[in-house]
């Protein structure tokens, strides 16, 4: 993601990982802003998706910016 930081309401798409393949494509809208947990080697960068059981790796979201009318 780089050094853009995640927030609620932000459109994400998943990529390299598994889910990528099942959702192919699926654009995913974020119900919390992105969280860390854990320290040193074991630290991650976490959000929840509306629609998606459990927390999801920021690492594997690139941030989408849909078109306005």
């Amino acid at each position: 993601m780089g050094k853009h930081t995640l927030k609620k309401g932000d459109k994400v798409v998943m990529h390299t990982c598994a889910e990528a393949e099942k959702y192919n494509g699926k654009i995913w809208t974020c119900s919390t802003d992105e969280y860390t947990v854990g320290e040193g080697r074991l630290k991650q960068r976490l959000i929840f998706l509306e629609g998606f059981s459990g927390a999801f790796a920021v690492q594997y979201l690139q941030l989408v910016r849909l078109e306005t009318e």
